[in-house]
């Protein structure tokens, strides 16, 4: 089989590196343009990307040094809460192993104990993962040095180049050579802009840890890799102008000193997910094939889950209608645990905030359902751990019940 994958960044050259580890006798060329530049803001992962890397059978030791990355142990969540000296709860990445949950929830009930203490005594060492932080286009060009039979050509595509089987288009937003680019838009997901900058490092950063941190209109991340700190603010530009959000984010950033002088920098996008990612034989992953909201990690995670799905089925001779639909599955799940961050806040300073809770009536239901029937499996995008932490954080219990699965 000949494939065409089109796009430098992230999606792009991980495709690469993993269909040519799984299919060595595969002719895979990848174009790459000289006058797009690449948005290349991923930073923050979760466990699965480590899996990933090392199935591509890159060497750990090698892409941890050239993406400056550091070993991630949870995402704190800072002012999520009206109430918000409450304390911060770290969103750690423990299994629920033997339902130990349940063990821990009936004193939480009886306010025998906090939220906090969740990590404490179920976080142990045999049933916790980490994940990593990362700089995306240090990863994206490691993984293209370690391919060993990829053609890389340096051209601007205006059309599909004739001679290949199947062409993945991972050329971002743009989707340029999607046939299909219809969106599922999902209800519930207000932010749809981002000012990004990334900064120096400074006595406060914490190499361990995503910090994510609600804000008036959408929230902020703050990042630390080995040699600098990446954050930004996402935000409804429904209910703040660009300037104004730009404004309110110098002021979170304060006197931080820019990394290498960069200035922050826009990004705008239609939140939502294609509903025939695979089209004809052009197969859209990354951001191509969607993109909602940055919030948990879970852009990288995507696209992962688009390169693994598509090995998959052309191992099984599988075709487009099984890959749409197993997608728009994941795509479904991975939206409805990020917007519940929003309509299960409690929240209400703003009129962004009072709108998140369109859904939240349905949402505290939604989120021990997926408890319920959400496995604890490592390669699941949400564990059944995490719900559960999501709900006990935002004090949603009147509807759990324990796991009967």
């Amino acid at each position: 089989m000949k494939l065409c994958v089109i796009g430098g960044g992230t999606a792009g050259a991980w495709a690469c590196a993993y269909l040519e580890k799984k299919f060595p006798n595969y002719e895979i060329t990848a174009y790459e343009s000289n006058d797009i530049p690449i948005i290349g803001v991923g930073e923050s992962t979760l466990p699965q990307v480590i899996t990933f890397l090392n199935e591509c059978g890159l060497p750990e030791e090698e892409w941890v040094k050239e993406s400056n990355a550091t070993r991630k142990l949870g995402n704190v969540k800072q002012l999520w809460r009206k109430d918000q000296t409450l304390p911060e709860l770290d969103f750690t990445f423990w299994y629920n192993d033997d339902l130990r949950f349940q063990n821990w929830m009936p004193r939480f009930l009886a306010n025998e104990t906090t939220p906090q203490t969740i990590n404490d005594e179920l976080w142990e060492e045999s049933t916790r993962a980490t994940a990593i932080h990362l700089d995306a286009n240090g990863a994206a060009r490691f993984a293209k040095s370690r391919t060993k039979n990829v053609k890389y050509i340096k051209e601007t595509l205006t059309e599909l180049p004739p001679g290949y089987d199947l062409y993945i288009d991972c050329t971002g937003f743009a989707r340029a050579f999607t046939p299909d680019k219809t969106l599922v838009v999902p209800e519930g997901h207000l932010v749809d802009s981002a000012w990004v900058c990334p900064l120096e490092l400074d006595d406060d950063a914490d190499e361990a840890h995503t910090y994510s941190i609600a804000r008036d209109y959408g929230w902020q991340w703050r990042i630390t890799l080995q040699n600098r700190i990446g954050t930004g603010y996402v935000y409804s530009s429904k209910y703040i102008s660009d300037e104004d959000a730009k404004k309110q984010f110098e002021s979170y950033i304060g006197d931080s000193k820019r990394y290498n002088n960069i200035e922050p920098k826009n990004l705008k996008w239609n939140a939502g997910y294609l509903k025939n990612p695979w089209t004809d034989n052009v197969v859209s992953i990354g951001l191509s094939a969607g993109f909602v909201d940055p919030l948990e990690s879970n852009s990288l995670y995507m696209s992962i889950f688009g390169v693994e799905l598509l090995a998959k089925c052309l191992e099984r001779g599988l075709g487009a209608k099984h890959y749409n639909k197993l997608a728009n599955k994941i795509w479904k799940d991975n939206c409805d645990y990020i917007r519940m961050h929003y309509s299960l806040s409690d929240r209400d300073d703003t009129q962004f905030w009072l709108d998140t809770k369109r859904t939240q009536t349905t949402d505290k239901e939604l989120v021990w359902k997926k408890y319920q029937v959400t496995k604890g499996y490592k390669t699941t995008i949400f564990i059944d751990a995490l719900y559960a932490t999501l709900a006990v954080y935002f004090g949603q219990t009147e509807h759990y019940k324990p796991k009967t699965i």
